[in-house]
């Protein structure tokens, strides 16, 4: 049985949807389990680094698990195959050094998947399900369940802040948790450094961005610093099969629901790596980035932002129903009216005054219509016709001008610890 002789029985609703789980740890969890680290580990040479880093946090008070999803495709080469050997030889090994009953690391071997599926969005599935379930075992439905990666480091205050924020605000459903890539060192050549700086800065840009125009849903959301409780999880439907975005995909189910919170009060340290593994992201921004240098990484225009604020600012005008969509749409910048009148913006405004009878209720209900995919998508489609794409330190210091962040250089490292401690100094508290 385990090292704990009690089993449940689980029946929960999400189980019986997802009928292809599979429980794949088969030692009982402590009864006094609280917090789940799952860290998906594809040909990680990195592995032990990580898991050392968990190691050695404080520990709360709460029994930990960490959770190693060791996963490749079907037909994965050899030298992957060897390396998930010892990826799972490296795991049983920190587990019995730890030698406790209350902080736990299990392997789980997730090998040979299907290659239409097999990738990061599935190997976070496996693990964040597996937690679930254990958590249910336990009935702690609070139990927490945090994303990492397999070449992330983190303070060593890490797990006790993850417990701290659940234990005083419990009614928390997800979290995003600060990070920083290294953007200094000798462990990586210099263009790295400098790419990485420039990407953070383009992710940072973002979501402040999303806050100057009002947009209620800008959170960073990040694969490796983010976590949910395990009944948010349930009740969302649990973690997708994306290759790539999956982290996003997931989290903007949880943020307009309310209750997501930053945490502020720890860091991980995600790696800067470059990788042609996954279709976007950091790694394939960053090689990318190496094939040409001289190429500086862009992002999205202040225009196109400023596009945005002028038609957020008016949303409230809009629960009157005196004002015509049509004429409303004459308003705008016509890079947003297009986008609006193709993604059915009438039928939806009508839809949406006809099921809420007061403002506050219609304001919420936009913008689970207007969410954050509403967003990136009028970004991308403006920046196909109307904008074009800047250099990030160009418009982060446009927008530091504009939001009155203070930096103590012009260089994209200055601009980006301006961001930096903008962001992990101020309480984010949207509107809804």
């Amino acid at each position: 049985m385990g090292l704990f002789s009690i089993q449940y029985s689980v029946p929960h609703p999400y189980f019986q949807r997802h009928t292809d789980f599979i429980k794949r740890i088969e030692v009982a969890p402590n009864p006094n389990l609280g917090l789940t680290v799952v860290i998906p580990s594809y040909n990680e040479p990195n592995l032990l680094q990580s898991l050392n880093a968990i190691a050695a946090c404080s520990k709360p008070n709460c029994a930990v698990e960490v959770i190693v999803v060791i996963n490749y495709p079907q037909g994965a080469e050899l030298n992957v195959i060897e390396n998930a050997t010892e990826s799972e030889r490296i795991v049983l090994k920190t587990n019995e050094l730890a030698n406790s009953e209350t902080f736990r690391f299990y392997p789980i071997m997730a090998t040979n998947l299907v290659p239409k599926q097999a990738g990061v969005g599935l190997a976070r599935k496996i693990g964040m399900d597996e937690a679930a379930w254990r958590f249910l075992q336990v009935e702690n439905p609070n139990g927490i369940i945090a994303c990492f990666d397999a070449d992330s480091t983190c303070e060593p205050n890490y797990l006790v802040e993850l417990e701290k924020l659940w234990q005083n605000k419990p009614c928390t459903s997800g979290c995003s948790v600060n990070y920083k890539h290294p953007i200094a060192g000798n462990e990586y050549e210099p263009a790295i450094y400098d790419g990485i700086a420039a990407y953070e800065l383009h992710l940072r840009y973002y979501v402040e961005a999303g806050r100057f125009i009002g947009h209620p849903h800008s959170y960073a959301t990040i694969g490796s610093s983010m976590a949910c409780s395990a009944e948010t999880y349930l009740k969302f439907g649990g973690m997708n099969r994306r290759k790539a975005g999956e982290d996003f995909y997931f989290l903007q189910k949880i943020i307009p629901n309310g209750n997501f919170a930053e945490l502020n009060s720890t860091c991980i340290y995600p790696s800067p790596r470059p990788s042609l593994r996954v279709p976007f992201g950091t790694g394939r921004a960053m090689s990318k980035y190496l094939e040409n240098p001289d190429i500086p990484i862009s992002t999205y225009s202040i225009e196109s932002w400023l596009v945005l604020k002028a038609f957020l600012d008016k949303v409230d005008q809009l629960v009157d129903s005196n004002i015509e969509p049509q004429d409303f749409l004459l308003t705008l910048h016509p890079s947003l009216a297009a986008f609006l009148k193709v993604n059915g913006f009438e039928e939806k405004l009508t839809e949406i005054r006809s099921n809420t009878s007061n403002a506050k209720a219609f304001t919420k209900r936009f913008y689970l219509w207007f969410d954050a995919f509403s967003l990136l998508k009028y970004l991308n489609f403006a920046h196909e016709k109307y904008f074009e794409r800047q250099p990030i330190a160009k418009e982060a210091k446009g927008l530091c001008r504009l939001i009155g962040i203070e930096t103590n250089g012009e260089s994209t490292t200055d601009l980006l610890i301006a961001f930096r401690q903008k962001q992990q100094s101020t309480f984010w508290e949207p509107s809804l």
